[in-house]
């Protein structure tokens, strides 16, 4: 259920401020995280089950961390943490996900102490630092639904709000120039396709672009350094993103060969103080990867860094940089590196008490694909092909992949003693150019005979030691291809999970937003032969968990009804259904895995993963809102 937010006063209805809430031991997740400008506070939601707890971060020579749990927010919740302790946190209200209402916490975060700065409406909201010398505590980007963007200024208590500038296009980022002027780069995409950045005057309400190389290229400003007026930015006029950097009001951009890796997608996280070093992400595989990139030597090094993946922000203060970590074993956190004259030390704050009382340990290793060996994460030990139970987990995308990182879902399953190999087919990113565009044009083709593959050798390795067949589970995407390989090759899987899935590229076009179509033709959806889920379902002849948010705003609702409708018509012979609509959006089901959602994922797969299908195949249709059967 979503958690009603607080109102200005810290209440949530008549009465005293609601009691503080505390984590327990349960499986949690950590999400939204936000570095302060100097580098001195973070802050986060922790999601332990379907409640959401504010977090700050004290980054200081150790890193500390706790709960604000008497102020209420929700997993869509986005925090800004200044310098001076300061939180500004901007919430979507409830039943109205479009009226965003924007409050700060002072520095010491006491209870009753929030304080209301206005209620913006927009399709989103997103937070920046205002200029020192200002009389403001912040500033609001709001995308409305004419695709127009505003920033706004957050005056101090009392002051309200001031509208500063419009302009055409999403915004995206929010870099101050300098100290004092108002001047701000940022991102525009127009059309819902071109990228180019733009410098925004907030004093006059005006702005003019400042990276653009054509209106068919997507070009990023990804960080600044006031004291050198360095920029470094992305383009993909060559066909692919590389980084290049120059200085700001000069013409001239380079493109260092050693900042670009074919087929790996790298971003520029941060500049050092001086302006003279930066800090690089890349993806190789299913791991991060961190590099410092001196600009004057042109000279690109590698940082050390635990097997893992790193997202932004970033910030990098003196010799010590801060950024957020995953891995497989616990919740996502903080980490430090820092760079001594020795020898570079990574760090991360110890932290107990929110496994579940799980031990869960996963590995990276290698199957056989239709094509070759394919890279692969796999919870359940080495014995994880003999394991009583088995999850194959297909990624959504299709340009995506599995990473290295805390998954609430797996760990979940692995607690429950069900193993789990999520492996990276054609299609997958951070592979190289041609592993990637395997898929351009065919969806459901390289990556599915790749699942088939897979499918087919753990099937007769599981059989020859009496197990079952494993269970094929997907969300979005990797949904559609999970009810493909369920449906082409029944045999291979005991059943099949699907999580806000589309029945075809060609359907989901017909039925999608505009910025979801133009997605697909990018991607090449429907260049080539369109494999359609109704066509194969009828061969279905195992037990499928089919989930879908009613408010998915990527992949409609209707997508699943269609489906299960059709399920219906073909009877029990074709095994039981477990259907679900959940009042969420697509995130809710593919991404965060609501509470409720995962204990029924668990539960179906440890039933079904075993070759159990108990019951008489009945088929029934639930609402996870009402539990009503219909």
């Amino acid at each position: 259920m979503r958690t009603p937010p607080a109102r200005a006063d810290g209440r949530t209805g008549r009465g005293a401020a609601p009691a503080p809430r505390r984590p327990g031991r349960s499986v949690v997740d950590r999400t939204g995280f936000a570095l302060s400008a100097g580098g001195c506070t973070g802050a986060s939601i922790l999601l332990p089950g379907s409640e959401a707890v504010l977090e700050v971060w004290q980054l200081g020579r150790t890193v500390t961390r706790r709960t604000v749990p008497w102020v209420r927010v929700e997993r869509g919740t986005s925090v800004l943490p200044l310098d001076d302790g300061t939180l500004v946190l901007c919430q979507p209200s409830v039943g109205d996900p479009e009226c965003h209402t924007i409050t700060a916490l002072p520095t010491r975060h006491e209870a009753g102490r929030i304080t209301p700065l206005g209620h913006i409406r927009g399709l989103s909201c997103y937070l920046l630092p205002a200029p020192p010398g200002w009389a403001a505590v912040a500033l609001a980007v709001v995308i409305d639904r004419t695709l127009h963007s505003t920033v706004w200024r957050l005056n101090r208590a009392g002051g309200g709000m001031e509208l500063l500038v419009r302009l055409p296009g999403a915004l995206s980022g929010g870099i101050r120039i300098d100290e004092d002027s108002g001047l701000l780069a940022v991102n525009q995409v127009l059309h819902g396709r071109h990228t180019g950045g733009l410098l925004v005057d907030l004093v006059r309400g005006s702005w003019r672009r400042i990276w653009s190389l054509s209106a068919a290229t997507t070009d990023r400003i990804h960080c600044y350094a006031p004291r050198t007026r360095r920029l470094v930015v992305s383009s993909d006029v060559s066909g692919e993103p590389r980084l290049g950097w120059g200085v700001l009001g000069e013409r001239t951009v380079h493109f260092p060969p050693k900042l670009h890796r074919d087929g790996y997608r790298r971003h520029a996280l941060t500049f050092d103080e001086a302006g003279e070093r930066v800090l690089v992400h890349e993806t190789e595989g299913t791991l991060s990867r961190l590099y410092v990139y001196h600009l004057a030597e042109d000279d690109l090094s590698p940082l050390p860094l635990p097997d893992g993946t790193i997202t932004s922000p970033a910030c990098w203060t003196g010799d010590t940089i801060r950024l957020p970590y995953s891995c497989p074993g616990r919740p996502p956190t903080i980490g430090t590196l820092r760079l001594t004259r020795a020898e570079p030390a990574w760090s991360v704050p110890r932290e107990t008490g929110y496994s579940g009382g799980h031990s869960v340990h996963a590995d990276r290793t290698e199957v056989t694909g239709a094509a070759g060996r394919i890279e692969a994460i796999v919870y359940g030990g080495p014995q994880w092909q003999s394991a009583k139970r088995l999850v194959v987990a297909l990624h959504g995308g299709p340009l995506a992949a599995w990473r290295f990182q805390f998954d609430p879902l797996f760990h979940q399953l692995a607690g429950a003693g069900i193993a789990v190999l999520a492996p990276n087919y054609r299609g997958s990113t951070g592979y190289g150019t041609r592993h990637r565009n395997a898929v351009l044009g065919h969806w459901g083709g390289p990556d599915l005979d790749d699942v088939l593959a897979i499918g087919r050798e753990l099937a007769e390795a599981r059989s020859a030691r009496g197990r079952p067949a494993p269970v094929v589970l997907g969300a979005s995407y990797g949904a559609y291809l999970a009810l493909l390989a369920a449906g082409t090759e029944p045999s291979m899987w005991s059943a099949c999970v699907a999580l806000a899935p589309f029945l075809s590229p060609g359907d989901l076009s017909e039925s999608a937003a505009a910025p979801v179509r133009e997605r697909l033709d990018e991607l090449g959806a429907r260049r080539g032969e369109d494999q359609d889920v109704l066509e194969v379902c009828a061969s279905l002849r195992m037990p499928v968990l089919l989930a879908h948010g009613v408010h998915d705003e990527r992949i409609p609702v209707q997508q699943s009804r269609r489906l299960e409708r059709r399920l219906a018509e073909l009877g029990p012979a074709a095994g039981p259904l477990d259907y679900l609509e959940l009042n969420t959006d697509h995130a809710g089901v593919v991404e965060h895995h609501l509470p409720p959602l995962v204990r029924r994922i668990t539960d179906f797969c440890r039933t079904h993963a075993s070759g159990v299908v108990p019951g008489s195949g009945r088929r029934a249709r639930t609402s996870a809102r009402s539990g009503e059967r219909r």
